[in-house]
């Protein structure tokens, strides 16, 4: 998962506390990872399946390090596949596509959200059940991977309970 001998940053927002030192498992969520001076990952969610979907999508906010990365895959032991996509709109039509990377560019934030970029889960193999949660672990282009606890909330989706932009299989998004 991580490499021997590298140094992680893990800071508890809500708490302020600060720790370094190796880190091998997920991170509860809440908590932001950094590697050295890389990619640090906050915020990571997902929205509970619907009925028996087999496909969810996963949120993350991403803050560029002192060099510029780019998020160039991703991965989740709890789905078959998982890409980055990206939804566009064609004269009035949602599409969804995948991407082969995303710049963080240094020292700037890239969120992740319904209804635009995202992270596309497909073949589930497990329902996603609000307030569980799911290790989901994302690959830089320089930066060391980050595995972080992916916090499902409800079929809501909103930090607070809102549909803020929806995803799913009955929302007319056109799958691919």
């Amino acid at each position: 998962m991580f490499h021997v001998g590298l140094r992680l940053l893990v800071c508890f927002a809500a708490a302020g506390a600060v720790f370094a030192g190796p880190v091998n498992a997920a991170a509860p969520s809440g908590v932001v990872l950094a590697a050295d001076d890389g990619v640090m990952v906050n915020e990571a969610w997902a929205r509970a399946s619907p009925g028996a979907s087999t496909t969810g999508a996963a949120y993350v906010t991403l803050k560029g390090g002192a060099k510029a990365d780019s998020l160039v895959s991703v991965s989740t032991p709890i789905a078959a596949t998982a890409e980055v996509h990206e939804t566009t709109n064609d004269n009035g039509v949602s599409k969804m596509r995948p991407v082969p990377a995303v710049a963080v560019p240094a020292g700037q934030t890239v969120s992740f959200t319904p209804g635009g970029t995202h992270i596309m889960l497909m073949g589930l193999k497990q329902k996603l059940t609000a307030g569980q949660s799911f290790p989901l672990t994302l690959t830089f282009a320089h930066a060391a991977p980050v595995t972080v606890d992916v916090k499902v909330r409800g079929l809501g989706g909103g930090a607070d309970g809102t549909m803020g932009g929806r995803m799913g299989n009955d929302n007319g998004m056109r799958m691919h």
